[in-house]
């Protein structure tokens, strides 16, 4: 899963990625996030919350690592959900998740 957290991180870079709650939460809103990827131990409120509006917009989300890895491979502290805006990096990062689930 290290290969996400990279693709994440080229998205950042490249402007397509929202990071936390308020932000990912407005794109959704809006339209521009293709896939959601929040952490395993995100709290209960905020991943009602994003799974509610992922399910009204219908974008995919995944359930990935843990606040601090997230984090630090975005350089913030803690991150409990980051929302993905290129549809090439959404496609991609599908993709090696689903690949990574396989082995």
């Amino acid at each position: 899963m290290k290969s996400v957290l990279n693709l994440l991180g080229i998205t950042r870079k490249a402007g397509k990625l929202t990071l936390g709650f308020t932000a990912t939460s407005l794109a959704i809103k809006k339209g521009r996030i293709l896939i959601v990827v929040m952490t395993k131990d995100s709290s209960p409120n905020t991943t009602e919350k994003i799974e509610r509006l992922c399910k009204k917009y219908q974008v995919d989300i995944y359930y990935l690592f843990n606040q601090i890895e997230l984090g630090r491979a975005l350089g913030k502290s803690n991150l409990t959900v980051v929302g993905v805006a290129s549809k090439e990096m959404a496609s991609t990062i599908k993709k090696q998740i689903l690949s990574a689930r396989m082995e």
